[in-house]
């Protein structure tokens, strides 16, 4: 590919950077909370917990993520779950969220602005996020999703008894990396060479692109390594591709660190390249398919986990789960633009075909 993109995709995207410039990502960091919320505090709502009632506390629940915006699939189903077990913003708890904007390094200052606040407890959504959090505090309950390992990470002692202030709801997504790559060949029968960017620095991308290449030599495909630390970096990779259903992209990322999945998507989007992801959102915005877990699912499980322990129990005694709910999702729209037809066969083995 000669020619790199110049203009912004219109993909309506922000939370994970598509059309986002280097110099946007260095904006303030965001706090959400609204008018109401505020009002909760002073007026000290009664909060409905279960059968009992706690007079006068309203809780305080901050939360960290990686993404350009606060209320994603993980988030919103975070909140809504809590919504669904009577814990209404503004009356009975106060949202604070603090965004990375795909920039890892941000994320140590946030977690302790998060931890200066108090709150009752902390909600990650990812492994930057959650590894955070742990080093900002050995006390204040914290709830993850969408990590790695987290016993290999060091959040937990063990799944069962995770031991420490750390639990939530752990990622399949390294294990998942085979089943993608072969349906990524299903989907696109033509495929000889996938691109694979990363941060070498993350351990689960790392080992998620060494399960990649084993499973590629079986499909017949030609992984092309691109390890980056830095956003300028991503362009030498996707200047290598071509169209014409040879050559496409997977994606390891479940974060927008360093705007690869947004990067990403926006050649592919521009140059006809077909798409593998690992959740369902980039299929909606425009990449091909995606395979991976339910992120609003797995938002609201999570809020069950923060339930029982704004209810009292501790979170060294709440086993770490793992998603309830895996959605293969077919891009029809985008495979008619790109000039592929998808095998029907495949079709049917989708959870879910956008049309």
């Amino acid at each position: 590919m000669s020619t790199r993109i110049a203009s912004r995709c219109a993909v309506p995207a922000p939370e994970c950077g598509i059309g986002q410039t280097v110099r946007e990502r260095n904006v303030p960091l965001l706090v959400v909370g609204t008018l109401s919320a505020i009002v909760g505090v002073l007026t000290g709502a009664d909060l409905a917990v279960g059968s009992a009632r706690v007079p006068g506390k309203v809780l305080r629940i901050g939360i960290l993520t990686s993404a350009y915006i606060a209320w994603h699939n993980q988030t919103r189903g975070f909140r809504e779950g809590l919504t669904d077990l009577g814990y209404i913003d503004g009356q009975h708890v106060v949202f604070h969220v603090l965004t990375g904007r795909g920039d890892s390094a941000r994320l140590p200052a946030l977690a302790d602005e998060l931890v200066r606040g108090k709150p009752d407890l902390l909600y990650c959504v990812a492994t930057p996020d959650a590894r955070a959090c742990q080093k900002a505090t050995t006390t204040v309950p914290i709830v993850f999703t969408q990590t790695g390992d987290p016993v290999k990470l060091g959040l937990v002692q063990s799944l069962a008894r995770p031991g420490g202030n750390v639990t939530g709801i752990g990622s399949l997504r390294g294990m998942l990396v085979a089943k993608r790559l072969e349906l990524f060949k299903e989907v696109v029968p033509t495929l000889r060479r996938v691109l694979v960017t990363y941060d070498p620095r993350e351990d689960e991308e790392a080992e998620a692109v060494r399960v990649a290449k084993e499973v590629a030599v079986s499909l017949g495909l030609t992984i092309l390594e691109r390890p980056i630390t830095k956003p300028q970096e991503l362009e030498t990779g996707l200047d290598m591709l071509t169209a014409h259903g040879r050559d496409g992209i997977l994606i390891v990322q479940a974060n927008p660190n360093l705007n690869i999945p947004g990067r990403s998507l926006e050649v592919a989007i521009s140059y006809g390249i077909p798409t593998m992801y690992t959740s369902a959102f980039w299929a909606e915005h425009g990449a091909l398919a995606s395979y991976g877990a339910n992120e609003l699912r797995q938002g609201r499980q999570a809020a069950r986990l923060a339930h029982d322990i704004l209810r009292g129990r501790s979170p060294a005694e709440i086993p770490v789960e793992l998603p309830t709910e895996i959605e293969f999702v077919v891009n029809l729209r985008t495979a008619e633009r790109i000039g592929l037809k998808v095998p029907p066969a495949v079709l049917l083995r989708a959870t879910r075909v956008i049309q």
